[in-house]
């Protein structure tokens, strides 16, 4: 499949984007989220209905590693190298840690900042959007990982909050759905036969993870505009591929030579 063009879109550009690389690798984006959640899947076929609770707040730390692994998904749509499940999730759990970490920073900043007044909150949200992108796909330690999403942000935290808004409505829409669906679903078969509430529970989680991929692939879709605009990454993208073609690819892309003067 051919990339998805390096260029600055607006934030309804942005969302469709990110729309058009969730579906070509929808199944890779769900395995991206049930792979690092699966420890918690396990447990909650064996913990007491008390004890679930816990493990669904234990799901908190697979989210920034989820989408890590998704931003290293991401790449491959804008870059054209070809970037497996396999090795995507590797990197993910490789330098889970340090997702776990940018994650917490950029959570009590945004708290912070949601303490101080709404609308710093909504303002720090803009800035950490994109740190675990920047972490995932550059070499940078947490730390500078989020000072990287603050530069990148600066004077653009409108579009960014477009996008962040219109991914977090259209989550919250599957989310009401799916529910009122599960519920409907437990009520119409827990009326002819017993089902464990666990079994519900896991039901539930796994459906939760089914639409995870939904907002976690948007913040690596900024990312890439958010470098296109201050950086002009589709230039040096154009760059490199006119560096690494052949010459006689090279020789028809070049304007002609002026013809030369008649000798007097």
């Amino acid at each position: 499949m051919p990339p998805v063009a390096l260029q600055a879109r607006p934030a309804t550009g942005l969302i469709d984007a990110g729309l058009v690389v969730l579906r070509r690798r929808y199944w890779d984006f769900f395995l991206a989220e049930l792979i690092p959640a699966s420890p918690w899947l396990v447990l909650a076929l064996f913990v007491s209905t008390s004890s679930i609770t816990y493990i669904r707040l234990a799901e908190l730390f697979t989210v920034p590693v989820a989408t890590g692994i998704a931003a290293w998904l991401v790449s491959q749509a804008f870059t054209g190298e070809t970037v497996s499940l396999g090795d995507a999730v590797g990197r993910g759990l490789r330098r889970a840690p340090g997702l776990i970490g940018v994650s917490i920073i950029a959570g009590v900043s945004v708290v912070l900042g949601l303490i101080g007044l709404i609308v710093g909150g909504f303002v720090v949200a803009a800035w950490m959007y994109t740190a675990i992108p920047v972490y995932a796909l550059e070499d940078v330690h947490a730390s500078e990982a989020i000072d990287r999403s603050l530069a990148l942000s600066r004077g653009n935290v409108m579009h960014v909050l477009g996008v962040l808004l219109g991914a977090a409505v259209a989550y919250l829409i599957l989310e009401i759905i799916s529910g009122l669906v599960l519920n409907w679903l437990w009520l119409t078969v827990t009326h002819h036969v017993y089902v464990p509430v666990r079994v519900l529970t896991l039901v539930a989680m796994i459906t939760n993870l089914a639409i995870l991929p939904l907002p976690h692939v948007f913040p690596a879709i900024v990312y890439y505009d958010l470098r296109v605009r201050r950086e002009g990454m589709d230039i040096e993208a154009m760059a490199q591929a006119l560096d690494d073609a052949p010459p006689a690819s090279r020789a028809a892309d070049a304007p002609p030579n002026a013809p030369e003067a008649n000798p007097a």
